[in-house]
Parts: structure tokens; C-alpha cells; sequence
């Protein structure tokens, strides 16, 4: 069994966390066509399973692709977009769609196609005409978090699933709130800084929560146990800026006090979201805007850069809301912060979704103009995504439409 590994442009950590688990029992082959690849291991009498980790950006940009190489040779594809909508790949004819931790998944369907048996854990597939889901398994996060067959080395994983329920998230989705133990991280430091990667940054869906016990209450101890670890090792680390970002109630004096002398990054990441109080009751939050002000203040005093994510367009915004937004935007570039502006991105399987997003104000094409050297992101090309995604939808349902359950089941 040979496993073709779709790899696209930009990264490709998703892949990496896929394959980590079983590629020293199989041969992984990297691609970017896997048509052409898969024909032609097959015609050396190789049997190929196609992989595919798909976030939804990249799931609308490449489902056709998916649909041709589903109809021909037996595809897996997990990542977050298949956490939240597994039926329709299952309906595009995708043999097996993970919706849980790959760790099991994986190596259960390399079994199944190789030996046949039912259908693997945390996996969803499509026996009979109809969807089967296998049992859901939560693992210890014990597994390595890189590729040496692909030469992929990603940020740790620290933590998974979140205690949140933001409603318009994903993350909290992936079953109780797991920590990667630290004797764990640091054998994956250790191999990291001997391939001459110091830069050691983390996933985390809150880096300050990296060993709470209840998901909510920072662990000054295991914050401080994990920084001077990755330290002593030799390693510089990146904990509460990308992929790692906070909440403001875990940016307090007591945790950036602990971090302050470890960490390499001066950026901490803080999320608002939005200044309305009511959307904040709404998308389930947890917080109200005073935390993040005070947030803001903290990280100012222990030398911190303060950068403040905001999501313009949220389903149910008006033009209070916007303006009260706005408003606390311009107060907190005068206390210091910079502002990183985001557009509603509507995800698969979160609450939000399929409810539309708002069009964007002008108020906040106003606000990113004045304060130009103080605003960051993509808000400009987040807007296109959002409109895309609905867009792609419609195409896939007319194709879906055309389209008989035999011919699209794997």
C-alpha cells in the first residue's frame, strides 16, 4: 500500500499530523497531481490510497479535483473542513471522510483496504447507499507532530478542542480538551532543534491554557514548565501570537509575568471579535469588551505588542453594532494596540453556519484607511473568500443535483 500525499502550496501541517503515525510502516509519496501519480504507481501494480487534508478555502478551490480522484482511486480526506461537513465529500464520492482524531483513523483505514473489515473509528464512509459513522475515539496526544518522509515540520500541537463555544468556530468541536504532555514536546523539540529549527511555535486554540485543568484557568506551573523546557533545549519559543492565540482573560499580569522571560515573540494576539456587547452574548463569547481593554493594558506594561482581532460581518450585525465596534477599535489604537480586521468566514459544521454574513460596512473600509499603519490581516480578501464559499455551494448542490447516488459513491 502505497499513500499519496496531496500537498499544496503554502503549508501543509495538516498532512504532516495525518501521516506522522503510520509512515514508518508505509511508503508516503508527496504529489501535487495525484491523477497522474496514482496512474502511474498503479500501473506498476501498486495499490494507492489518496490523501487529502482540506481546510475549506481549500476544499472549494480543489472539489473537483477531489470528485475526479475520488471517482478512480479510494481517497481519505480529514482536516477541518471535513470535521464540519463530511456528507457532502461523502456524497461527492469520497470513500472514507475522518471527523475525528486521524491518530486512529488512519491506520484503521489502511487496515480496511488492505484486510476489509467495518468501518474504521472516527471515520464516516458509505456502505450499502447509506452513511456509516464508526465509534469516535479520542486519543492521548502522544503521536509526533512532523514528517520526515515529507519534510514537514509544523508547529506542536499542545492543546485540542476548546472549552469555548464560540459559534463561530470549529476547534471546540473536536471532542474534552486534550494537553500534549511535556516529556512529549520535548522529544519533538529535541528533534526539531537537530534539524536547525530553534523557531519553535505551538497550536493551541488558547496558548495561555496550555495544561489547565478545567480549559478556562491559565496553569502558571505548565506554562512555565513548557517555556523553560523548550528553552533549556535549545529552542526559542512562540506561545499567544499565530497559531497559538489568547483570550483576553488569560492575558494577566500572573501569566505574562510567567511567559515574559521565555518567550521569543513580543506579539500577543488578543480576541475581541466584536465591540457589541449583544453579538458578543450571541456568538457565545464568554466576555465582555472591558476584559480585552484591560488585556490590552497588561500586555502593554510587560512590553508586549498588543494586536487585537476583530470580525467585521458577523450574521446579525447592524449599524450599532458596527459603530460600537468601530468606536473601541479607535480607543484601543489610542491605548497602543494594533488592530488585525477580519471578515465573517462561514465554517461547516459551527453554529453560524449557513447563515449569511452581513456586507461589509463602510465604517470599517473608513476605519482601516485612517489607521492603515495600524491594521493587519486580509480583510479585503476574506471578504471574497466568504462570498466564494457560498457561491462554491451553489455549484456543488446544481452538480449534486445532475449528479445519480451510484455515481458518486465510491
Amino acid at each position: 500500500m502505497i499513500l499519496l500525499a496531496r500537498l499544496f502550496e503554502g503549508p501543509n501541517n495538516g498532512m504532516a499530523y495525518a501521516v506522522a503515525p503510520v509512515e514508518d510502516k508505509y511508503r508516503i509519496v508527496p504529489t501535487r497531481d495525484p491523477l497522474r501519480d496514482a496512474a502511474e504507481l498503479a500501473s506498476k501494480g501498486e495499490k494507492v490510497l489518496v490523501l487529502y487534508s482540506l481546510s475549506t478555502p481549500l476544499f472549494i478551490e480543489y472539489w473537483k479535483e477531489v470528485v475526479s480522484v475520488a471517482s478512480r482511486y479510494p481517497t481519505v480526506v480529514g482536516g477541518p473542513h471535513a470535521v464540519g461537513d463530511p456528507v457532502t465529500l461523502l456524497k461527492l464520492g469520497v470513500k472514507y471522510v475522518v471527523v475525528g482524531d486521524g491518530e486512529v483513523a488512519l491506520p484503521a483505514i489502511i487496515q480496511r483496504e488492505e484486510e476489509g473489515g467495518g468501518t474504521p473509528p472516527n471515520t464516516m464512509v458509505v456502505e450499502n447507499g447509506k452513511i456509516r459513522a464508526g465509534r469516535r475515539v479520542y486519543v492521548e496526544l502522544m503521536y509526533k507532530t512532523y514528517s520526515e518522509s515529507l519534510g514537514i515540520y509544523p508547529p506542536i500541537e499542545i492543546t485540542r478542542s476548546c472549552a469555548y463555544r464560540c459559534a463561530f468556530c470549529q476547534t471546540w468541536g473536536h471532542g474534552p480538551v486534550r494537553h500534549r504532555p511535556l516529556h512529549n514536546i520535548a522529544e519533538i523539540v529535541k528533534v526539531y532543534v537537530k534539524r536547525g529549527i530553534s523557531e519553535i511555535r505551538f497550536v493551541a486554540p488558547v496558548g495561555f491554557l496550555y495544561g489547565s485543568t478545567d480549559g478556562k484557568t491559565p496553569n502558571i506551573d505548565a506554562l512555565t514548565s513548557l517555556l523553560r523546557t523548550v528553552r533549556e533545549l535549545g529552542g526559542a519559543p512562540y506561545l499567544g501570537s499565530f497559531p497559538s492565540e489568547t483570550r483576553p482573560e488569560t492575558v494577566t499580569p500572573d501569566v505574562l509575568k510567567t511567559v515574559r522571560p521565555y518567550v521569543a515573540n513580543r506579539r500577543i494576539s488578543i480576541g475581541l471579535q466584536t465591540a457589541s456587547e449583544k453579538l458578543l452574548k450571541a456568538v457565545k463569547r464568554g466576555h465582555d469588551v472591558a476584559v480585552v481593554e484591560e488585556a490590552v493594558k497588561n500586555a502593554r506594561v510587560f512590553g508586549f505588542k498588543p494586536v487585537v482581532d476583530v470580525i467585521a460581518g458577523l450574521p446579525g450585525e447592524d449599524g450599532d453594532d458596527v459603530e460600537a465596534t468601530v468606536r473601541e477599535m479607535e480607543k484601543l489604537v489610542k491605548m497602543g494596540a494594533y488592530i488585525r480586521m477580519h471578515y465573517y468566514i462561514p465554517l461547516p459544521g459551527t453554529p453560524l453556519w449557513g447563515r449569511r454574513p452581513q456586507p461589509p460596512h463602510r465604517l470599517y473600509f473608513d476605519f482601516v484607511k485612517k489607521y492603515k499603519r495600524r491594521v493587519e490581516g486580509y480583510f479585503e480578501e476574506q471578504i471574497r473568500l466568504s462570498q466564494k464559499i457560498y457561491q462554491t455551494y451553489e455549484e456543488i448542490a446544481s452538480y449534486l443535483s445532475l449528479t445519480t447516488p451510484s455515481s458518486t459513491a465510491s
